[in-house]
């Protein structure tokens, strides 16, 4: 038989597909432009139907890290909305202050989590490609290190908290003359997603894509491919943007529309806005398995004929090299009408600066979100229910300072007979008020003393309702003092102080778990990418057991993997840990069952390989002597 690897040397990749006449291609192109401005408009209502939740971000934004006092009220002099801030200020003099709970909240939820250091592990399907997936372990986390994955981890779920949402992008390409997998992190504010998604797991999703401003160098080098006569073609489109963009949002509708999506603001001004869409679509085409090429492609410019023809030639050609037709590469095709997800790159006017089928394996959007609470369409943050008991406080307090500045703190009530030759009412109210101050007065019958009266107590009554409202803000969030560290109060039993945290523990476990769900997602997908994308041999340093695997493409290319969380033990408390058990465990191993070489193996030890690598030196050694 004649080798396979000959034949695959000898072919070149066929094309399929016949040359289409000008006509048919100008129908082409023009139903292709069509569908392009149906997605670009399909992109911008996902983007406004997402105006109220980008008004309440910024809302959440503020009562966490901004000015607490920026809703709005209605001023009755002026007859117009103001800020509660601008109201106190010109109504009665007031600096308005806030007493920030919120953001304690957020760092205590934060704290706890990445207190539990996790990693994502692979564990693969079946038994006999346990080692697979520890080398997949090994190389995500290496790729984790890399993009900095524990950074990107805190803010992602500090966004997830305070906004509600928050998503990410992964792609292979080059960067800094490193080829790699990439995850760039996607604001939520460029973010865009199905307006008719209703699932909770978002199987039902239809589209994603975020919006991005960059300069034209960036843009060319990126989607011109090389090529100078696209690369002018690329800069033409961006000549006359504001010109075109402003023409194009005017035939939208006679009211004001929100143009970011289409105009970049003014803080990036001189940038170029790229519209990146994944849209889900049905296509009809054919599945192809190639034997030959061992791809299997989903083509939509072929017919059964064209396949028939390039069959044909490939067995003639097979034939003459002696292949039995039972053992000839050809093509094996099946009618779809199938769903695809295709990824387009579109300025404001809709030019496309690349349109492709998905090209990765997984056959996902590379864009993964998670919200926080996703009811029915709608995305609710985890601080929304903060807001209105912080306000309540706010306002508390701001009472205190009205009733400290206004209200009567301390009157002398001095009777007027009493008042002595000696000294006068203005002299008698300088004392009062003086240090150490003496005021001479003739006592008479029937006269009554001089009488003080204090009112500033009362003044600071209202403070006495903040513990209530307090206990209100833990019991919303569910984060109590016992999970911040703060110490019990007197007389609180110890079951009871343990009890609220295990309480406060439980109410974060949704939040934790939503974000689990969004990391496993995350890691799943880089996984499937590494499968893909890494096609060349490469030595994987496991720092978990501090030891190099060989990464084989051939090996884990097929391998199945699900995704587990995991607590990290790449910790110096679990090496010290594992260490101390390994030789606990050899004094008791009266039968030398557990060797040297194991228990350096099996251990975390900072000098494991230097270890390694005398044993084998000296096992060489002996048998050469032999």
């Amino acid at each position: 038989m004649v080798n396979q690897k000959r034949i695959l040397q000898t072919y070149q990749k066929n094309s399929i597909g016949k040359q289409k006449s000008k006509k048919a291609a100008a129908n082409e192109d023009y139903d292709g432009q069509k569908r392009r401005q149906t997605v670009l408009m399909s992109a911008y209502n996902c983007w406004q139907s997402l105006a109220k939740w980008r008004e309440d971000a910024r809302r959440n934004i503020e009562f966490v890290y901004g000015d607490q006092n920026l809703d709005t009220v209605f001023d009755q002099k002026t007859k117009r909305n103001v800020s509660e801030r601008h109201y106190l200020r010109t109504e009665y003099g007031l600096n308005a202050g806030q007493f920030n709970i919120i953001r304690n909240a957020i760092r205590t939820a934060v704290g706890v989590y990445i207190s539990n250091i996790t990693l994502p592990v692979c564990i693969a399907q079946k038994e006999d490609a346990q080692y697979e997936s520890e080398v997949l372990t090994a190389t995500l986390h290496t790729n984790y290190r890399k993009n900095e994955i524990k950074k990107l981890v805190q803010h992602e779920l500090e966004t997830l908290a305070v906004l509600g949402m928050t998503a990410s992008n992964r792609i292979f390409g080059t960067r800094n003359g490193s080829k790699d997998i990439f995850c760039d992190y996607v604001s939520p504010f460029s973010l865009f997603i199905d307006n008719t998604m209703t699932d909770p797991r978002y199987t039902d999703c239809g589209m994603v894509g975020y919006i991005t401003d960059t300069t034209i160098g960036k843009i060319l080098q990126v989607f011109a491919g090389g090529d100078k006569k696209r690369a002018n073609y690329l800069r033409s489109l961006y000549a006359n943007q504001e010109e075109r963009v402003f023409q194009m949002i005017e035939t939208f509708t006679d009211q004001s529309v929100e143009k970011d999506f289409f105009t970049p603001d003014m803080n990036s001004a001189q940038q170029c806005r790229v519209i990146h869409v994944w849209a889900r679509e049905t296509r009809e085409g054919f599945w192809v398995q190639d034997y030959l090429h061992g791809t299997y492609d989903f083509y939509e410019n072929g017919s059964e004929a064209d396949f028939e023809a390039i069959n044909a030639l490939r067995a003639r050609e097979q034939s003459a090299m002696g292949v039995l037709p039972d053992n000839m590469l050809l093509l094996d095709w099946e009618w779809a009408n199938d769903e695809v997800w295709v990824y387009y790159a579109l300025t404001p006017a809709g030019d496309v600066l690349t349109e492709l089928v998905n090209p990765y394996w997984h056959g996902e959007p590379t864009i993964l979100f998670e919200a926080h609470k996703f009811v029915e369409g709608r995305v609710f943050s985890f601080v929304k229910d903060l807001i209105d008991v912080q306000k309540e406080i706010n306002q508390l307090f701001t009472t205190v300072k009205l009733l400290t500045r206004y209200s009567a703190k301390d009157l002398l009530f001095f009777p007027q007979e009493a008042i002595s030759d000696k000294q006068s009412i203005e002299e008698i109210a300088e004392e009062y008020t003086s240090y150490n101050g003496m005021i001479i007065y003739k006592a008479k019958d029937g006269v009554p003393a001089p009488q003080h009266i204090s009112t500033i107590q009362q003044a600071f009554s209202p403070l006495t309702a903040t513990g209530t409202l307090f206990n209100a803000a833990e019991r919303v969030s569910g984060i109590f003092g016992s999970l911040q560290g703060a110490a019990p109060t007197a007389g609180t039993p110890a079951m009871m102080y343990a009890q609220q945290t295990q309480n406060a523990a439980t109410s974060l476990k949704s939040l934790f778990e939503c974000f689990n769900s969004y990391l496993i997602r995350c890691a799943k997908q880089t996984v499937q990418m590494m499968q893909q994308c890494y096609d060349s041999e490469r030595y994987i340093y496991d720092r978990n057991k501090n030891r190099s695997l060989k990464y084989d493409p051939q090996r884990v290319k097929d391998i199945d993997t699900e995704i587990s969380i995991a607590e990290n033990t790449d910790t110096p408390a679990y090496r010290l840990m594992v260490n101390d058990m390994l030789l606990q465990l050899k004094q008791y191993d009266t039968q030398n069952i557990l060797d040297l070489r194991t228990i350096i193996d099996a251990g975390n030890f900072p000098f494991k390989e230097q270890l390694l690598d005398a044993i084998n030196k000296r096992e060489q050694e002996v048998q050469a002597g032999q």
